[in-house]
């Protein structure tokens, strides 16, 4: 096990979008500009929040440019199989350490892959949501928590969601042949997801509610990743695949969630490297506030009234 990560200024955090295939075999295949190859395939490192799991560190080629830039992916948002303490439906463990090791290797932009449940009504399996905005019920404070109030005035990086967005609607041909006859997938930008608590999923009258709410998506893990990221001044963007309607706004079953899962996992790969090969060409200065410092801290200017002296000033004049 490695003190350190490698260095890395960019990763993919790899969902259930990803997690049915030996990422990244084929996810760029055929393509006219990218390859991807992995350098090492087994790196695990010491965590403050214990071992990490297995990252991979990976190398994205642009035959345009001839550039070659580094990236770090994990599997199924950290959760390590062989941690029997770690859960799908408890992911915010999994979270901390995944956070911790990319903020050590100088990850500055982060992707991450889920599936969801679709609350909005136009949405469907097989659709693509960016997504803009999260609403987290998790009731999950990952660690390490913030010092002072963290604002989400830019939820997500909007560079990272229009590079999604454009990646996504240039997948749409692959993913009405994955998603087979009669089928017209569609992407849905600015898409708000809600992470209900688990580990069990919703009842229909909690998605009927989100519904009414005009929320978007339903799932499990995308709380502590939102939250980490901006705690880390990182940029993150999300990608969510409709898997499945939400509870009581339509009818699935296991095998329909099988079936999709094995099919999609190189597609899903292909937009996130696309939108991270965009990310990678940008110049540095981006503007976004992804990585705006925190404002100052009102409890800590206002600390010195904790105690009472009569000889301090305290911003009033004599009488």
């Amino acid at each position: 096990m490695r003190l350190e990560p490698p260095a890395a200024r960019l990763a993919h955090i790899g969902g259930s979008g990803t997690w049915g295939f030996r990422y990244p075999d084929g996810a760029l295949e055929g393509h006219p500009r990218l390859s991807v190859e992995v350098v090492d395939g087994a790196i695990e490192v010491a965590t403050p929040y214990g071992p990490s799991p297995p990252f991979r560190l990976c190398r994205l080629h642009d035959r345009d440019t001839g550039g070659a830039t580094d990236y770090l992916y994990v599997w199924m948002h950290g959760i390590d199989p062989a941690n029997r303490s770690d859960a799908p439906a408890d992911g915010g463990r999994a979270s901390e350490r995944v956070f911790d090791v990319l903020a050590r290797a100088g990850v500055r932009r982060v992707i991450v892959d889920n599936s969801t449940g679709g609350i909005a009504p136009e949405l469907a399996p097989w659709d693509l949501a960016v997504v803009g905005d999260v609403v987290d019920l998790s009731g999950s404070v990952p660690r390490p928590a913030p010092s002072g109030l963290v604002r989400f005035r830019s939820p997500l990086c909007p560079a990272l969601a229009r590079h999604l967005e454009a990646a996504a609607r240039d997948a749409l041909p692959r993913v009405a042949e994955l998603a087979g006859p009669g089928a017209a997938p569609q992407v849905k930008p600015g898409a708000v997801y809600v992470h209900s608590p688990g580990p069990w999923f919703e009842t229909p009258a909690e998605d009927r509610l989100y519904r009414r709410l005009g929320l978007d998506v339903v799932g499990k893990t995308a709380g502590p990743e939102f939250r980490l990221a901006r705690t880390y001044g990182m940029c993150l963007g999300i990608l969510s695949l409709v898997a499945n309607p939400a509870e009581g706004l339509g009818d699935f079953e296991v095998a329909d969630l099988r079936d999709i899962y094995r099919r999609c996992g190189p597609m899903i790969a292909r937009v996130v490297l696309e939108a991270l090969a965009a990310a990678a060409a940008e110049p540095a200065a981006r503007a976004c506030e992804c990585g705006s410092p925190r404002p100052p801290s009102l409890f800590e200017e206002f600390a010195r009234h904790a105690r009472y002296s009569r000889s301090a000033d305290d911003g009033r004049g004599g009488a």
